[in-house]
């Protein structure tokens, strides 16, 4: 259960950096695994233990739709199309992260933020832990660890 909260506070605090409070799944898949691996890169932490999954569009959070669908009924997202939720309550808190994990959570936001779909799916299936990921990719410290000595 932590680490569905984890990534239920990723998901409130990735929302409020973007314009207008919303993204689309893909940007959020994205952003978790960066926030992840920069977490892991710079301070030796993750920002949650809960496993990303290889998508056929590349990383993405494993049962995010359960997740999204716990949060819309919580009140705090809504849907917009399938694809897109927007963030409809800001005050909810389900963890409270340290400052180094809100640093990892708005640089995997400025990596991803200007990027088209296609643009994430390249580059995401072009990194070595994506391509040598059987098809659950678990984002542990030896995949994101291999990332990093790239």
């Amino acid at each position: 259960m932590k680490s569905i909260n984890e990534v239920k506070q990723f998901i409130v605090e990735l929302l409020n950096l973007f314009p207008n409070k919303k993204t689309d799944i893909y940007h959020l898949g994205k952003a978790y695994y960066y926030a992840n691996y920069f977490a892991l890169k710079e301070h030796g932490t993750l920002v949650s233990t809960h496993c990303c999954v290889k998508l056929d569009y590349g990383p993405g959070i494993d049962d995010y739709k359960e997740i999204i669908d716990d949060l819309v009924e919580e009140g705090v997202v809504s849907r917009e199309k399938s694809y897109f939720i927007c963030l409809t309550n800001n005050t909810k808190q389900y963890v409270s992260f340290p400052e180094i994990i809100q640093e990892s959570i708005k640089k995997a936001y400025v990596k991803v933020k200007d990027k088209s779909f296609n643009q994430l799916k390249d580059e995401t299936h072009n990194l070595e832990s994506y391509k040598k990921a059987p098809v659950t990719l678990r984002l542990t410290i030896q995949t994101i660890y291999y990332q990093k000595k790239r």
